[in-house]
């Protein structure tokens, strides 16, 4: 009679303490204001959560208003408004930039919207740059869509590879061409399937 007591003391301590293993991820959003609806415009010195860096030409970027005309894009959308710098050979860039909260391991999908002012000529991008395991993978949406001026939708899938890990949008322009390119609507969620 007292070992069984002695046992259902010792389990009930046992269940009392914390345990120490590492703590389970689960991040309720891996991205921040992803259609822009904060009205708060990136900075390029610090998060908010978004930051612009790396511009090359004359880049400039603005929220504008309205946001996408599909998938709700509500009040905001972001635009870079690309011209190309007398000292870049004809290129303009720049690249928004957020790190997201992720777990390692985890399969993730990316769904963004976005839609370029001019269209006919492949001189101009949006490139979705994301980890994929121990390497960054992209999807690059050139910009001769027919017709320019509509919003359209692109998506990729990855696994994250920290639970911090960094996701970029890069919007560029070559060969002396001007643009403007908006994004809106970034959605990144758990996947279930394989990501590629």
């Amino acid at each position: 009679m007292h070992f069984a007591l002695i046992l259902s003391s010792l389990a009930g301590l046992a269940l009392a303490y914390p345990s120490y293993g590492p703590p389970s991820c689960k991040p309720t959003t891996a991205i921040s204001d992803g259609g822009f609806e904060s009205g708060t415009t990136p900075s390029a010195s610090r998060p908010n959560p978004w930051l612009t860096r790396l511009f090359i030409g004359s880049a400039t970027y603005s929220l504008v208003s309205p946001g996408a005309t599909i998938n709700n894009g509500g009040r905001y959308a972001f635009q870079a408004s690309l011209y190309p710098g007398p000292f870049t050979n004809g290129a303009s860039s720049l690249t928004l930039t957020q790190t997201m909260k992720t777990c390692a391991g985890q399969n993730y999908s990316i769904i963004a919207d976005y839609w370029f002012q001019y269209g006919s000529e492949n001189n101009c991008a949006i490139k979705i740059d994301y980890p994929y395991k121990t390497i960054r993978g992209s999807v690059t949406t050139p910009s001769n869509i027919s017709p320019p001026g509509y919003w359209y939708t692109t998506s990729g899938t990855f696994q994250a590879v920290t639970n911090a890990d960094q996701f970029n949008v890069v919007f560029s322009c070559s060969a002396g061409t001007s643009n403007k390119i908006g994004l809106d609507n970034v959605r990144i969620e758990p996947f279930a399937g394989n990501a590629f």
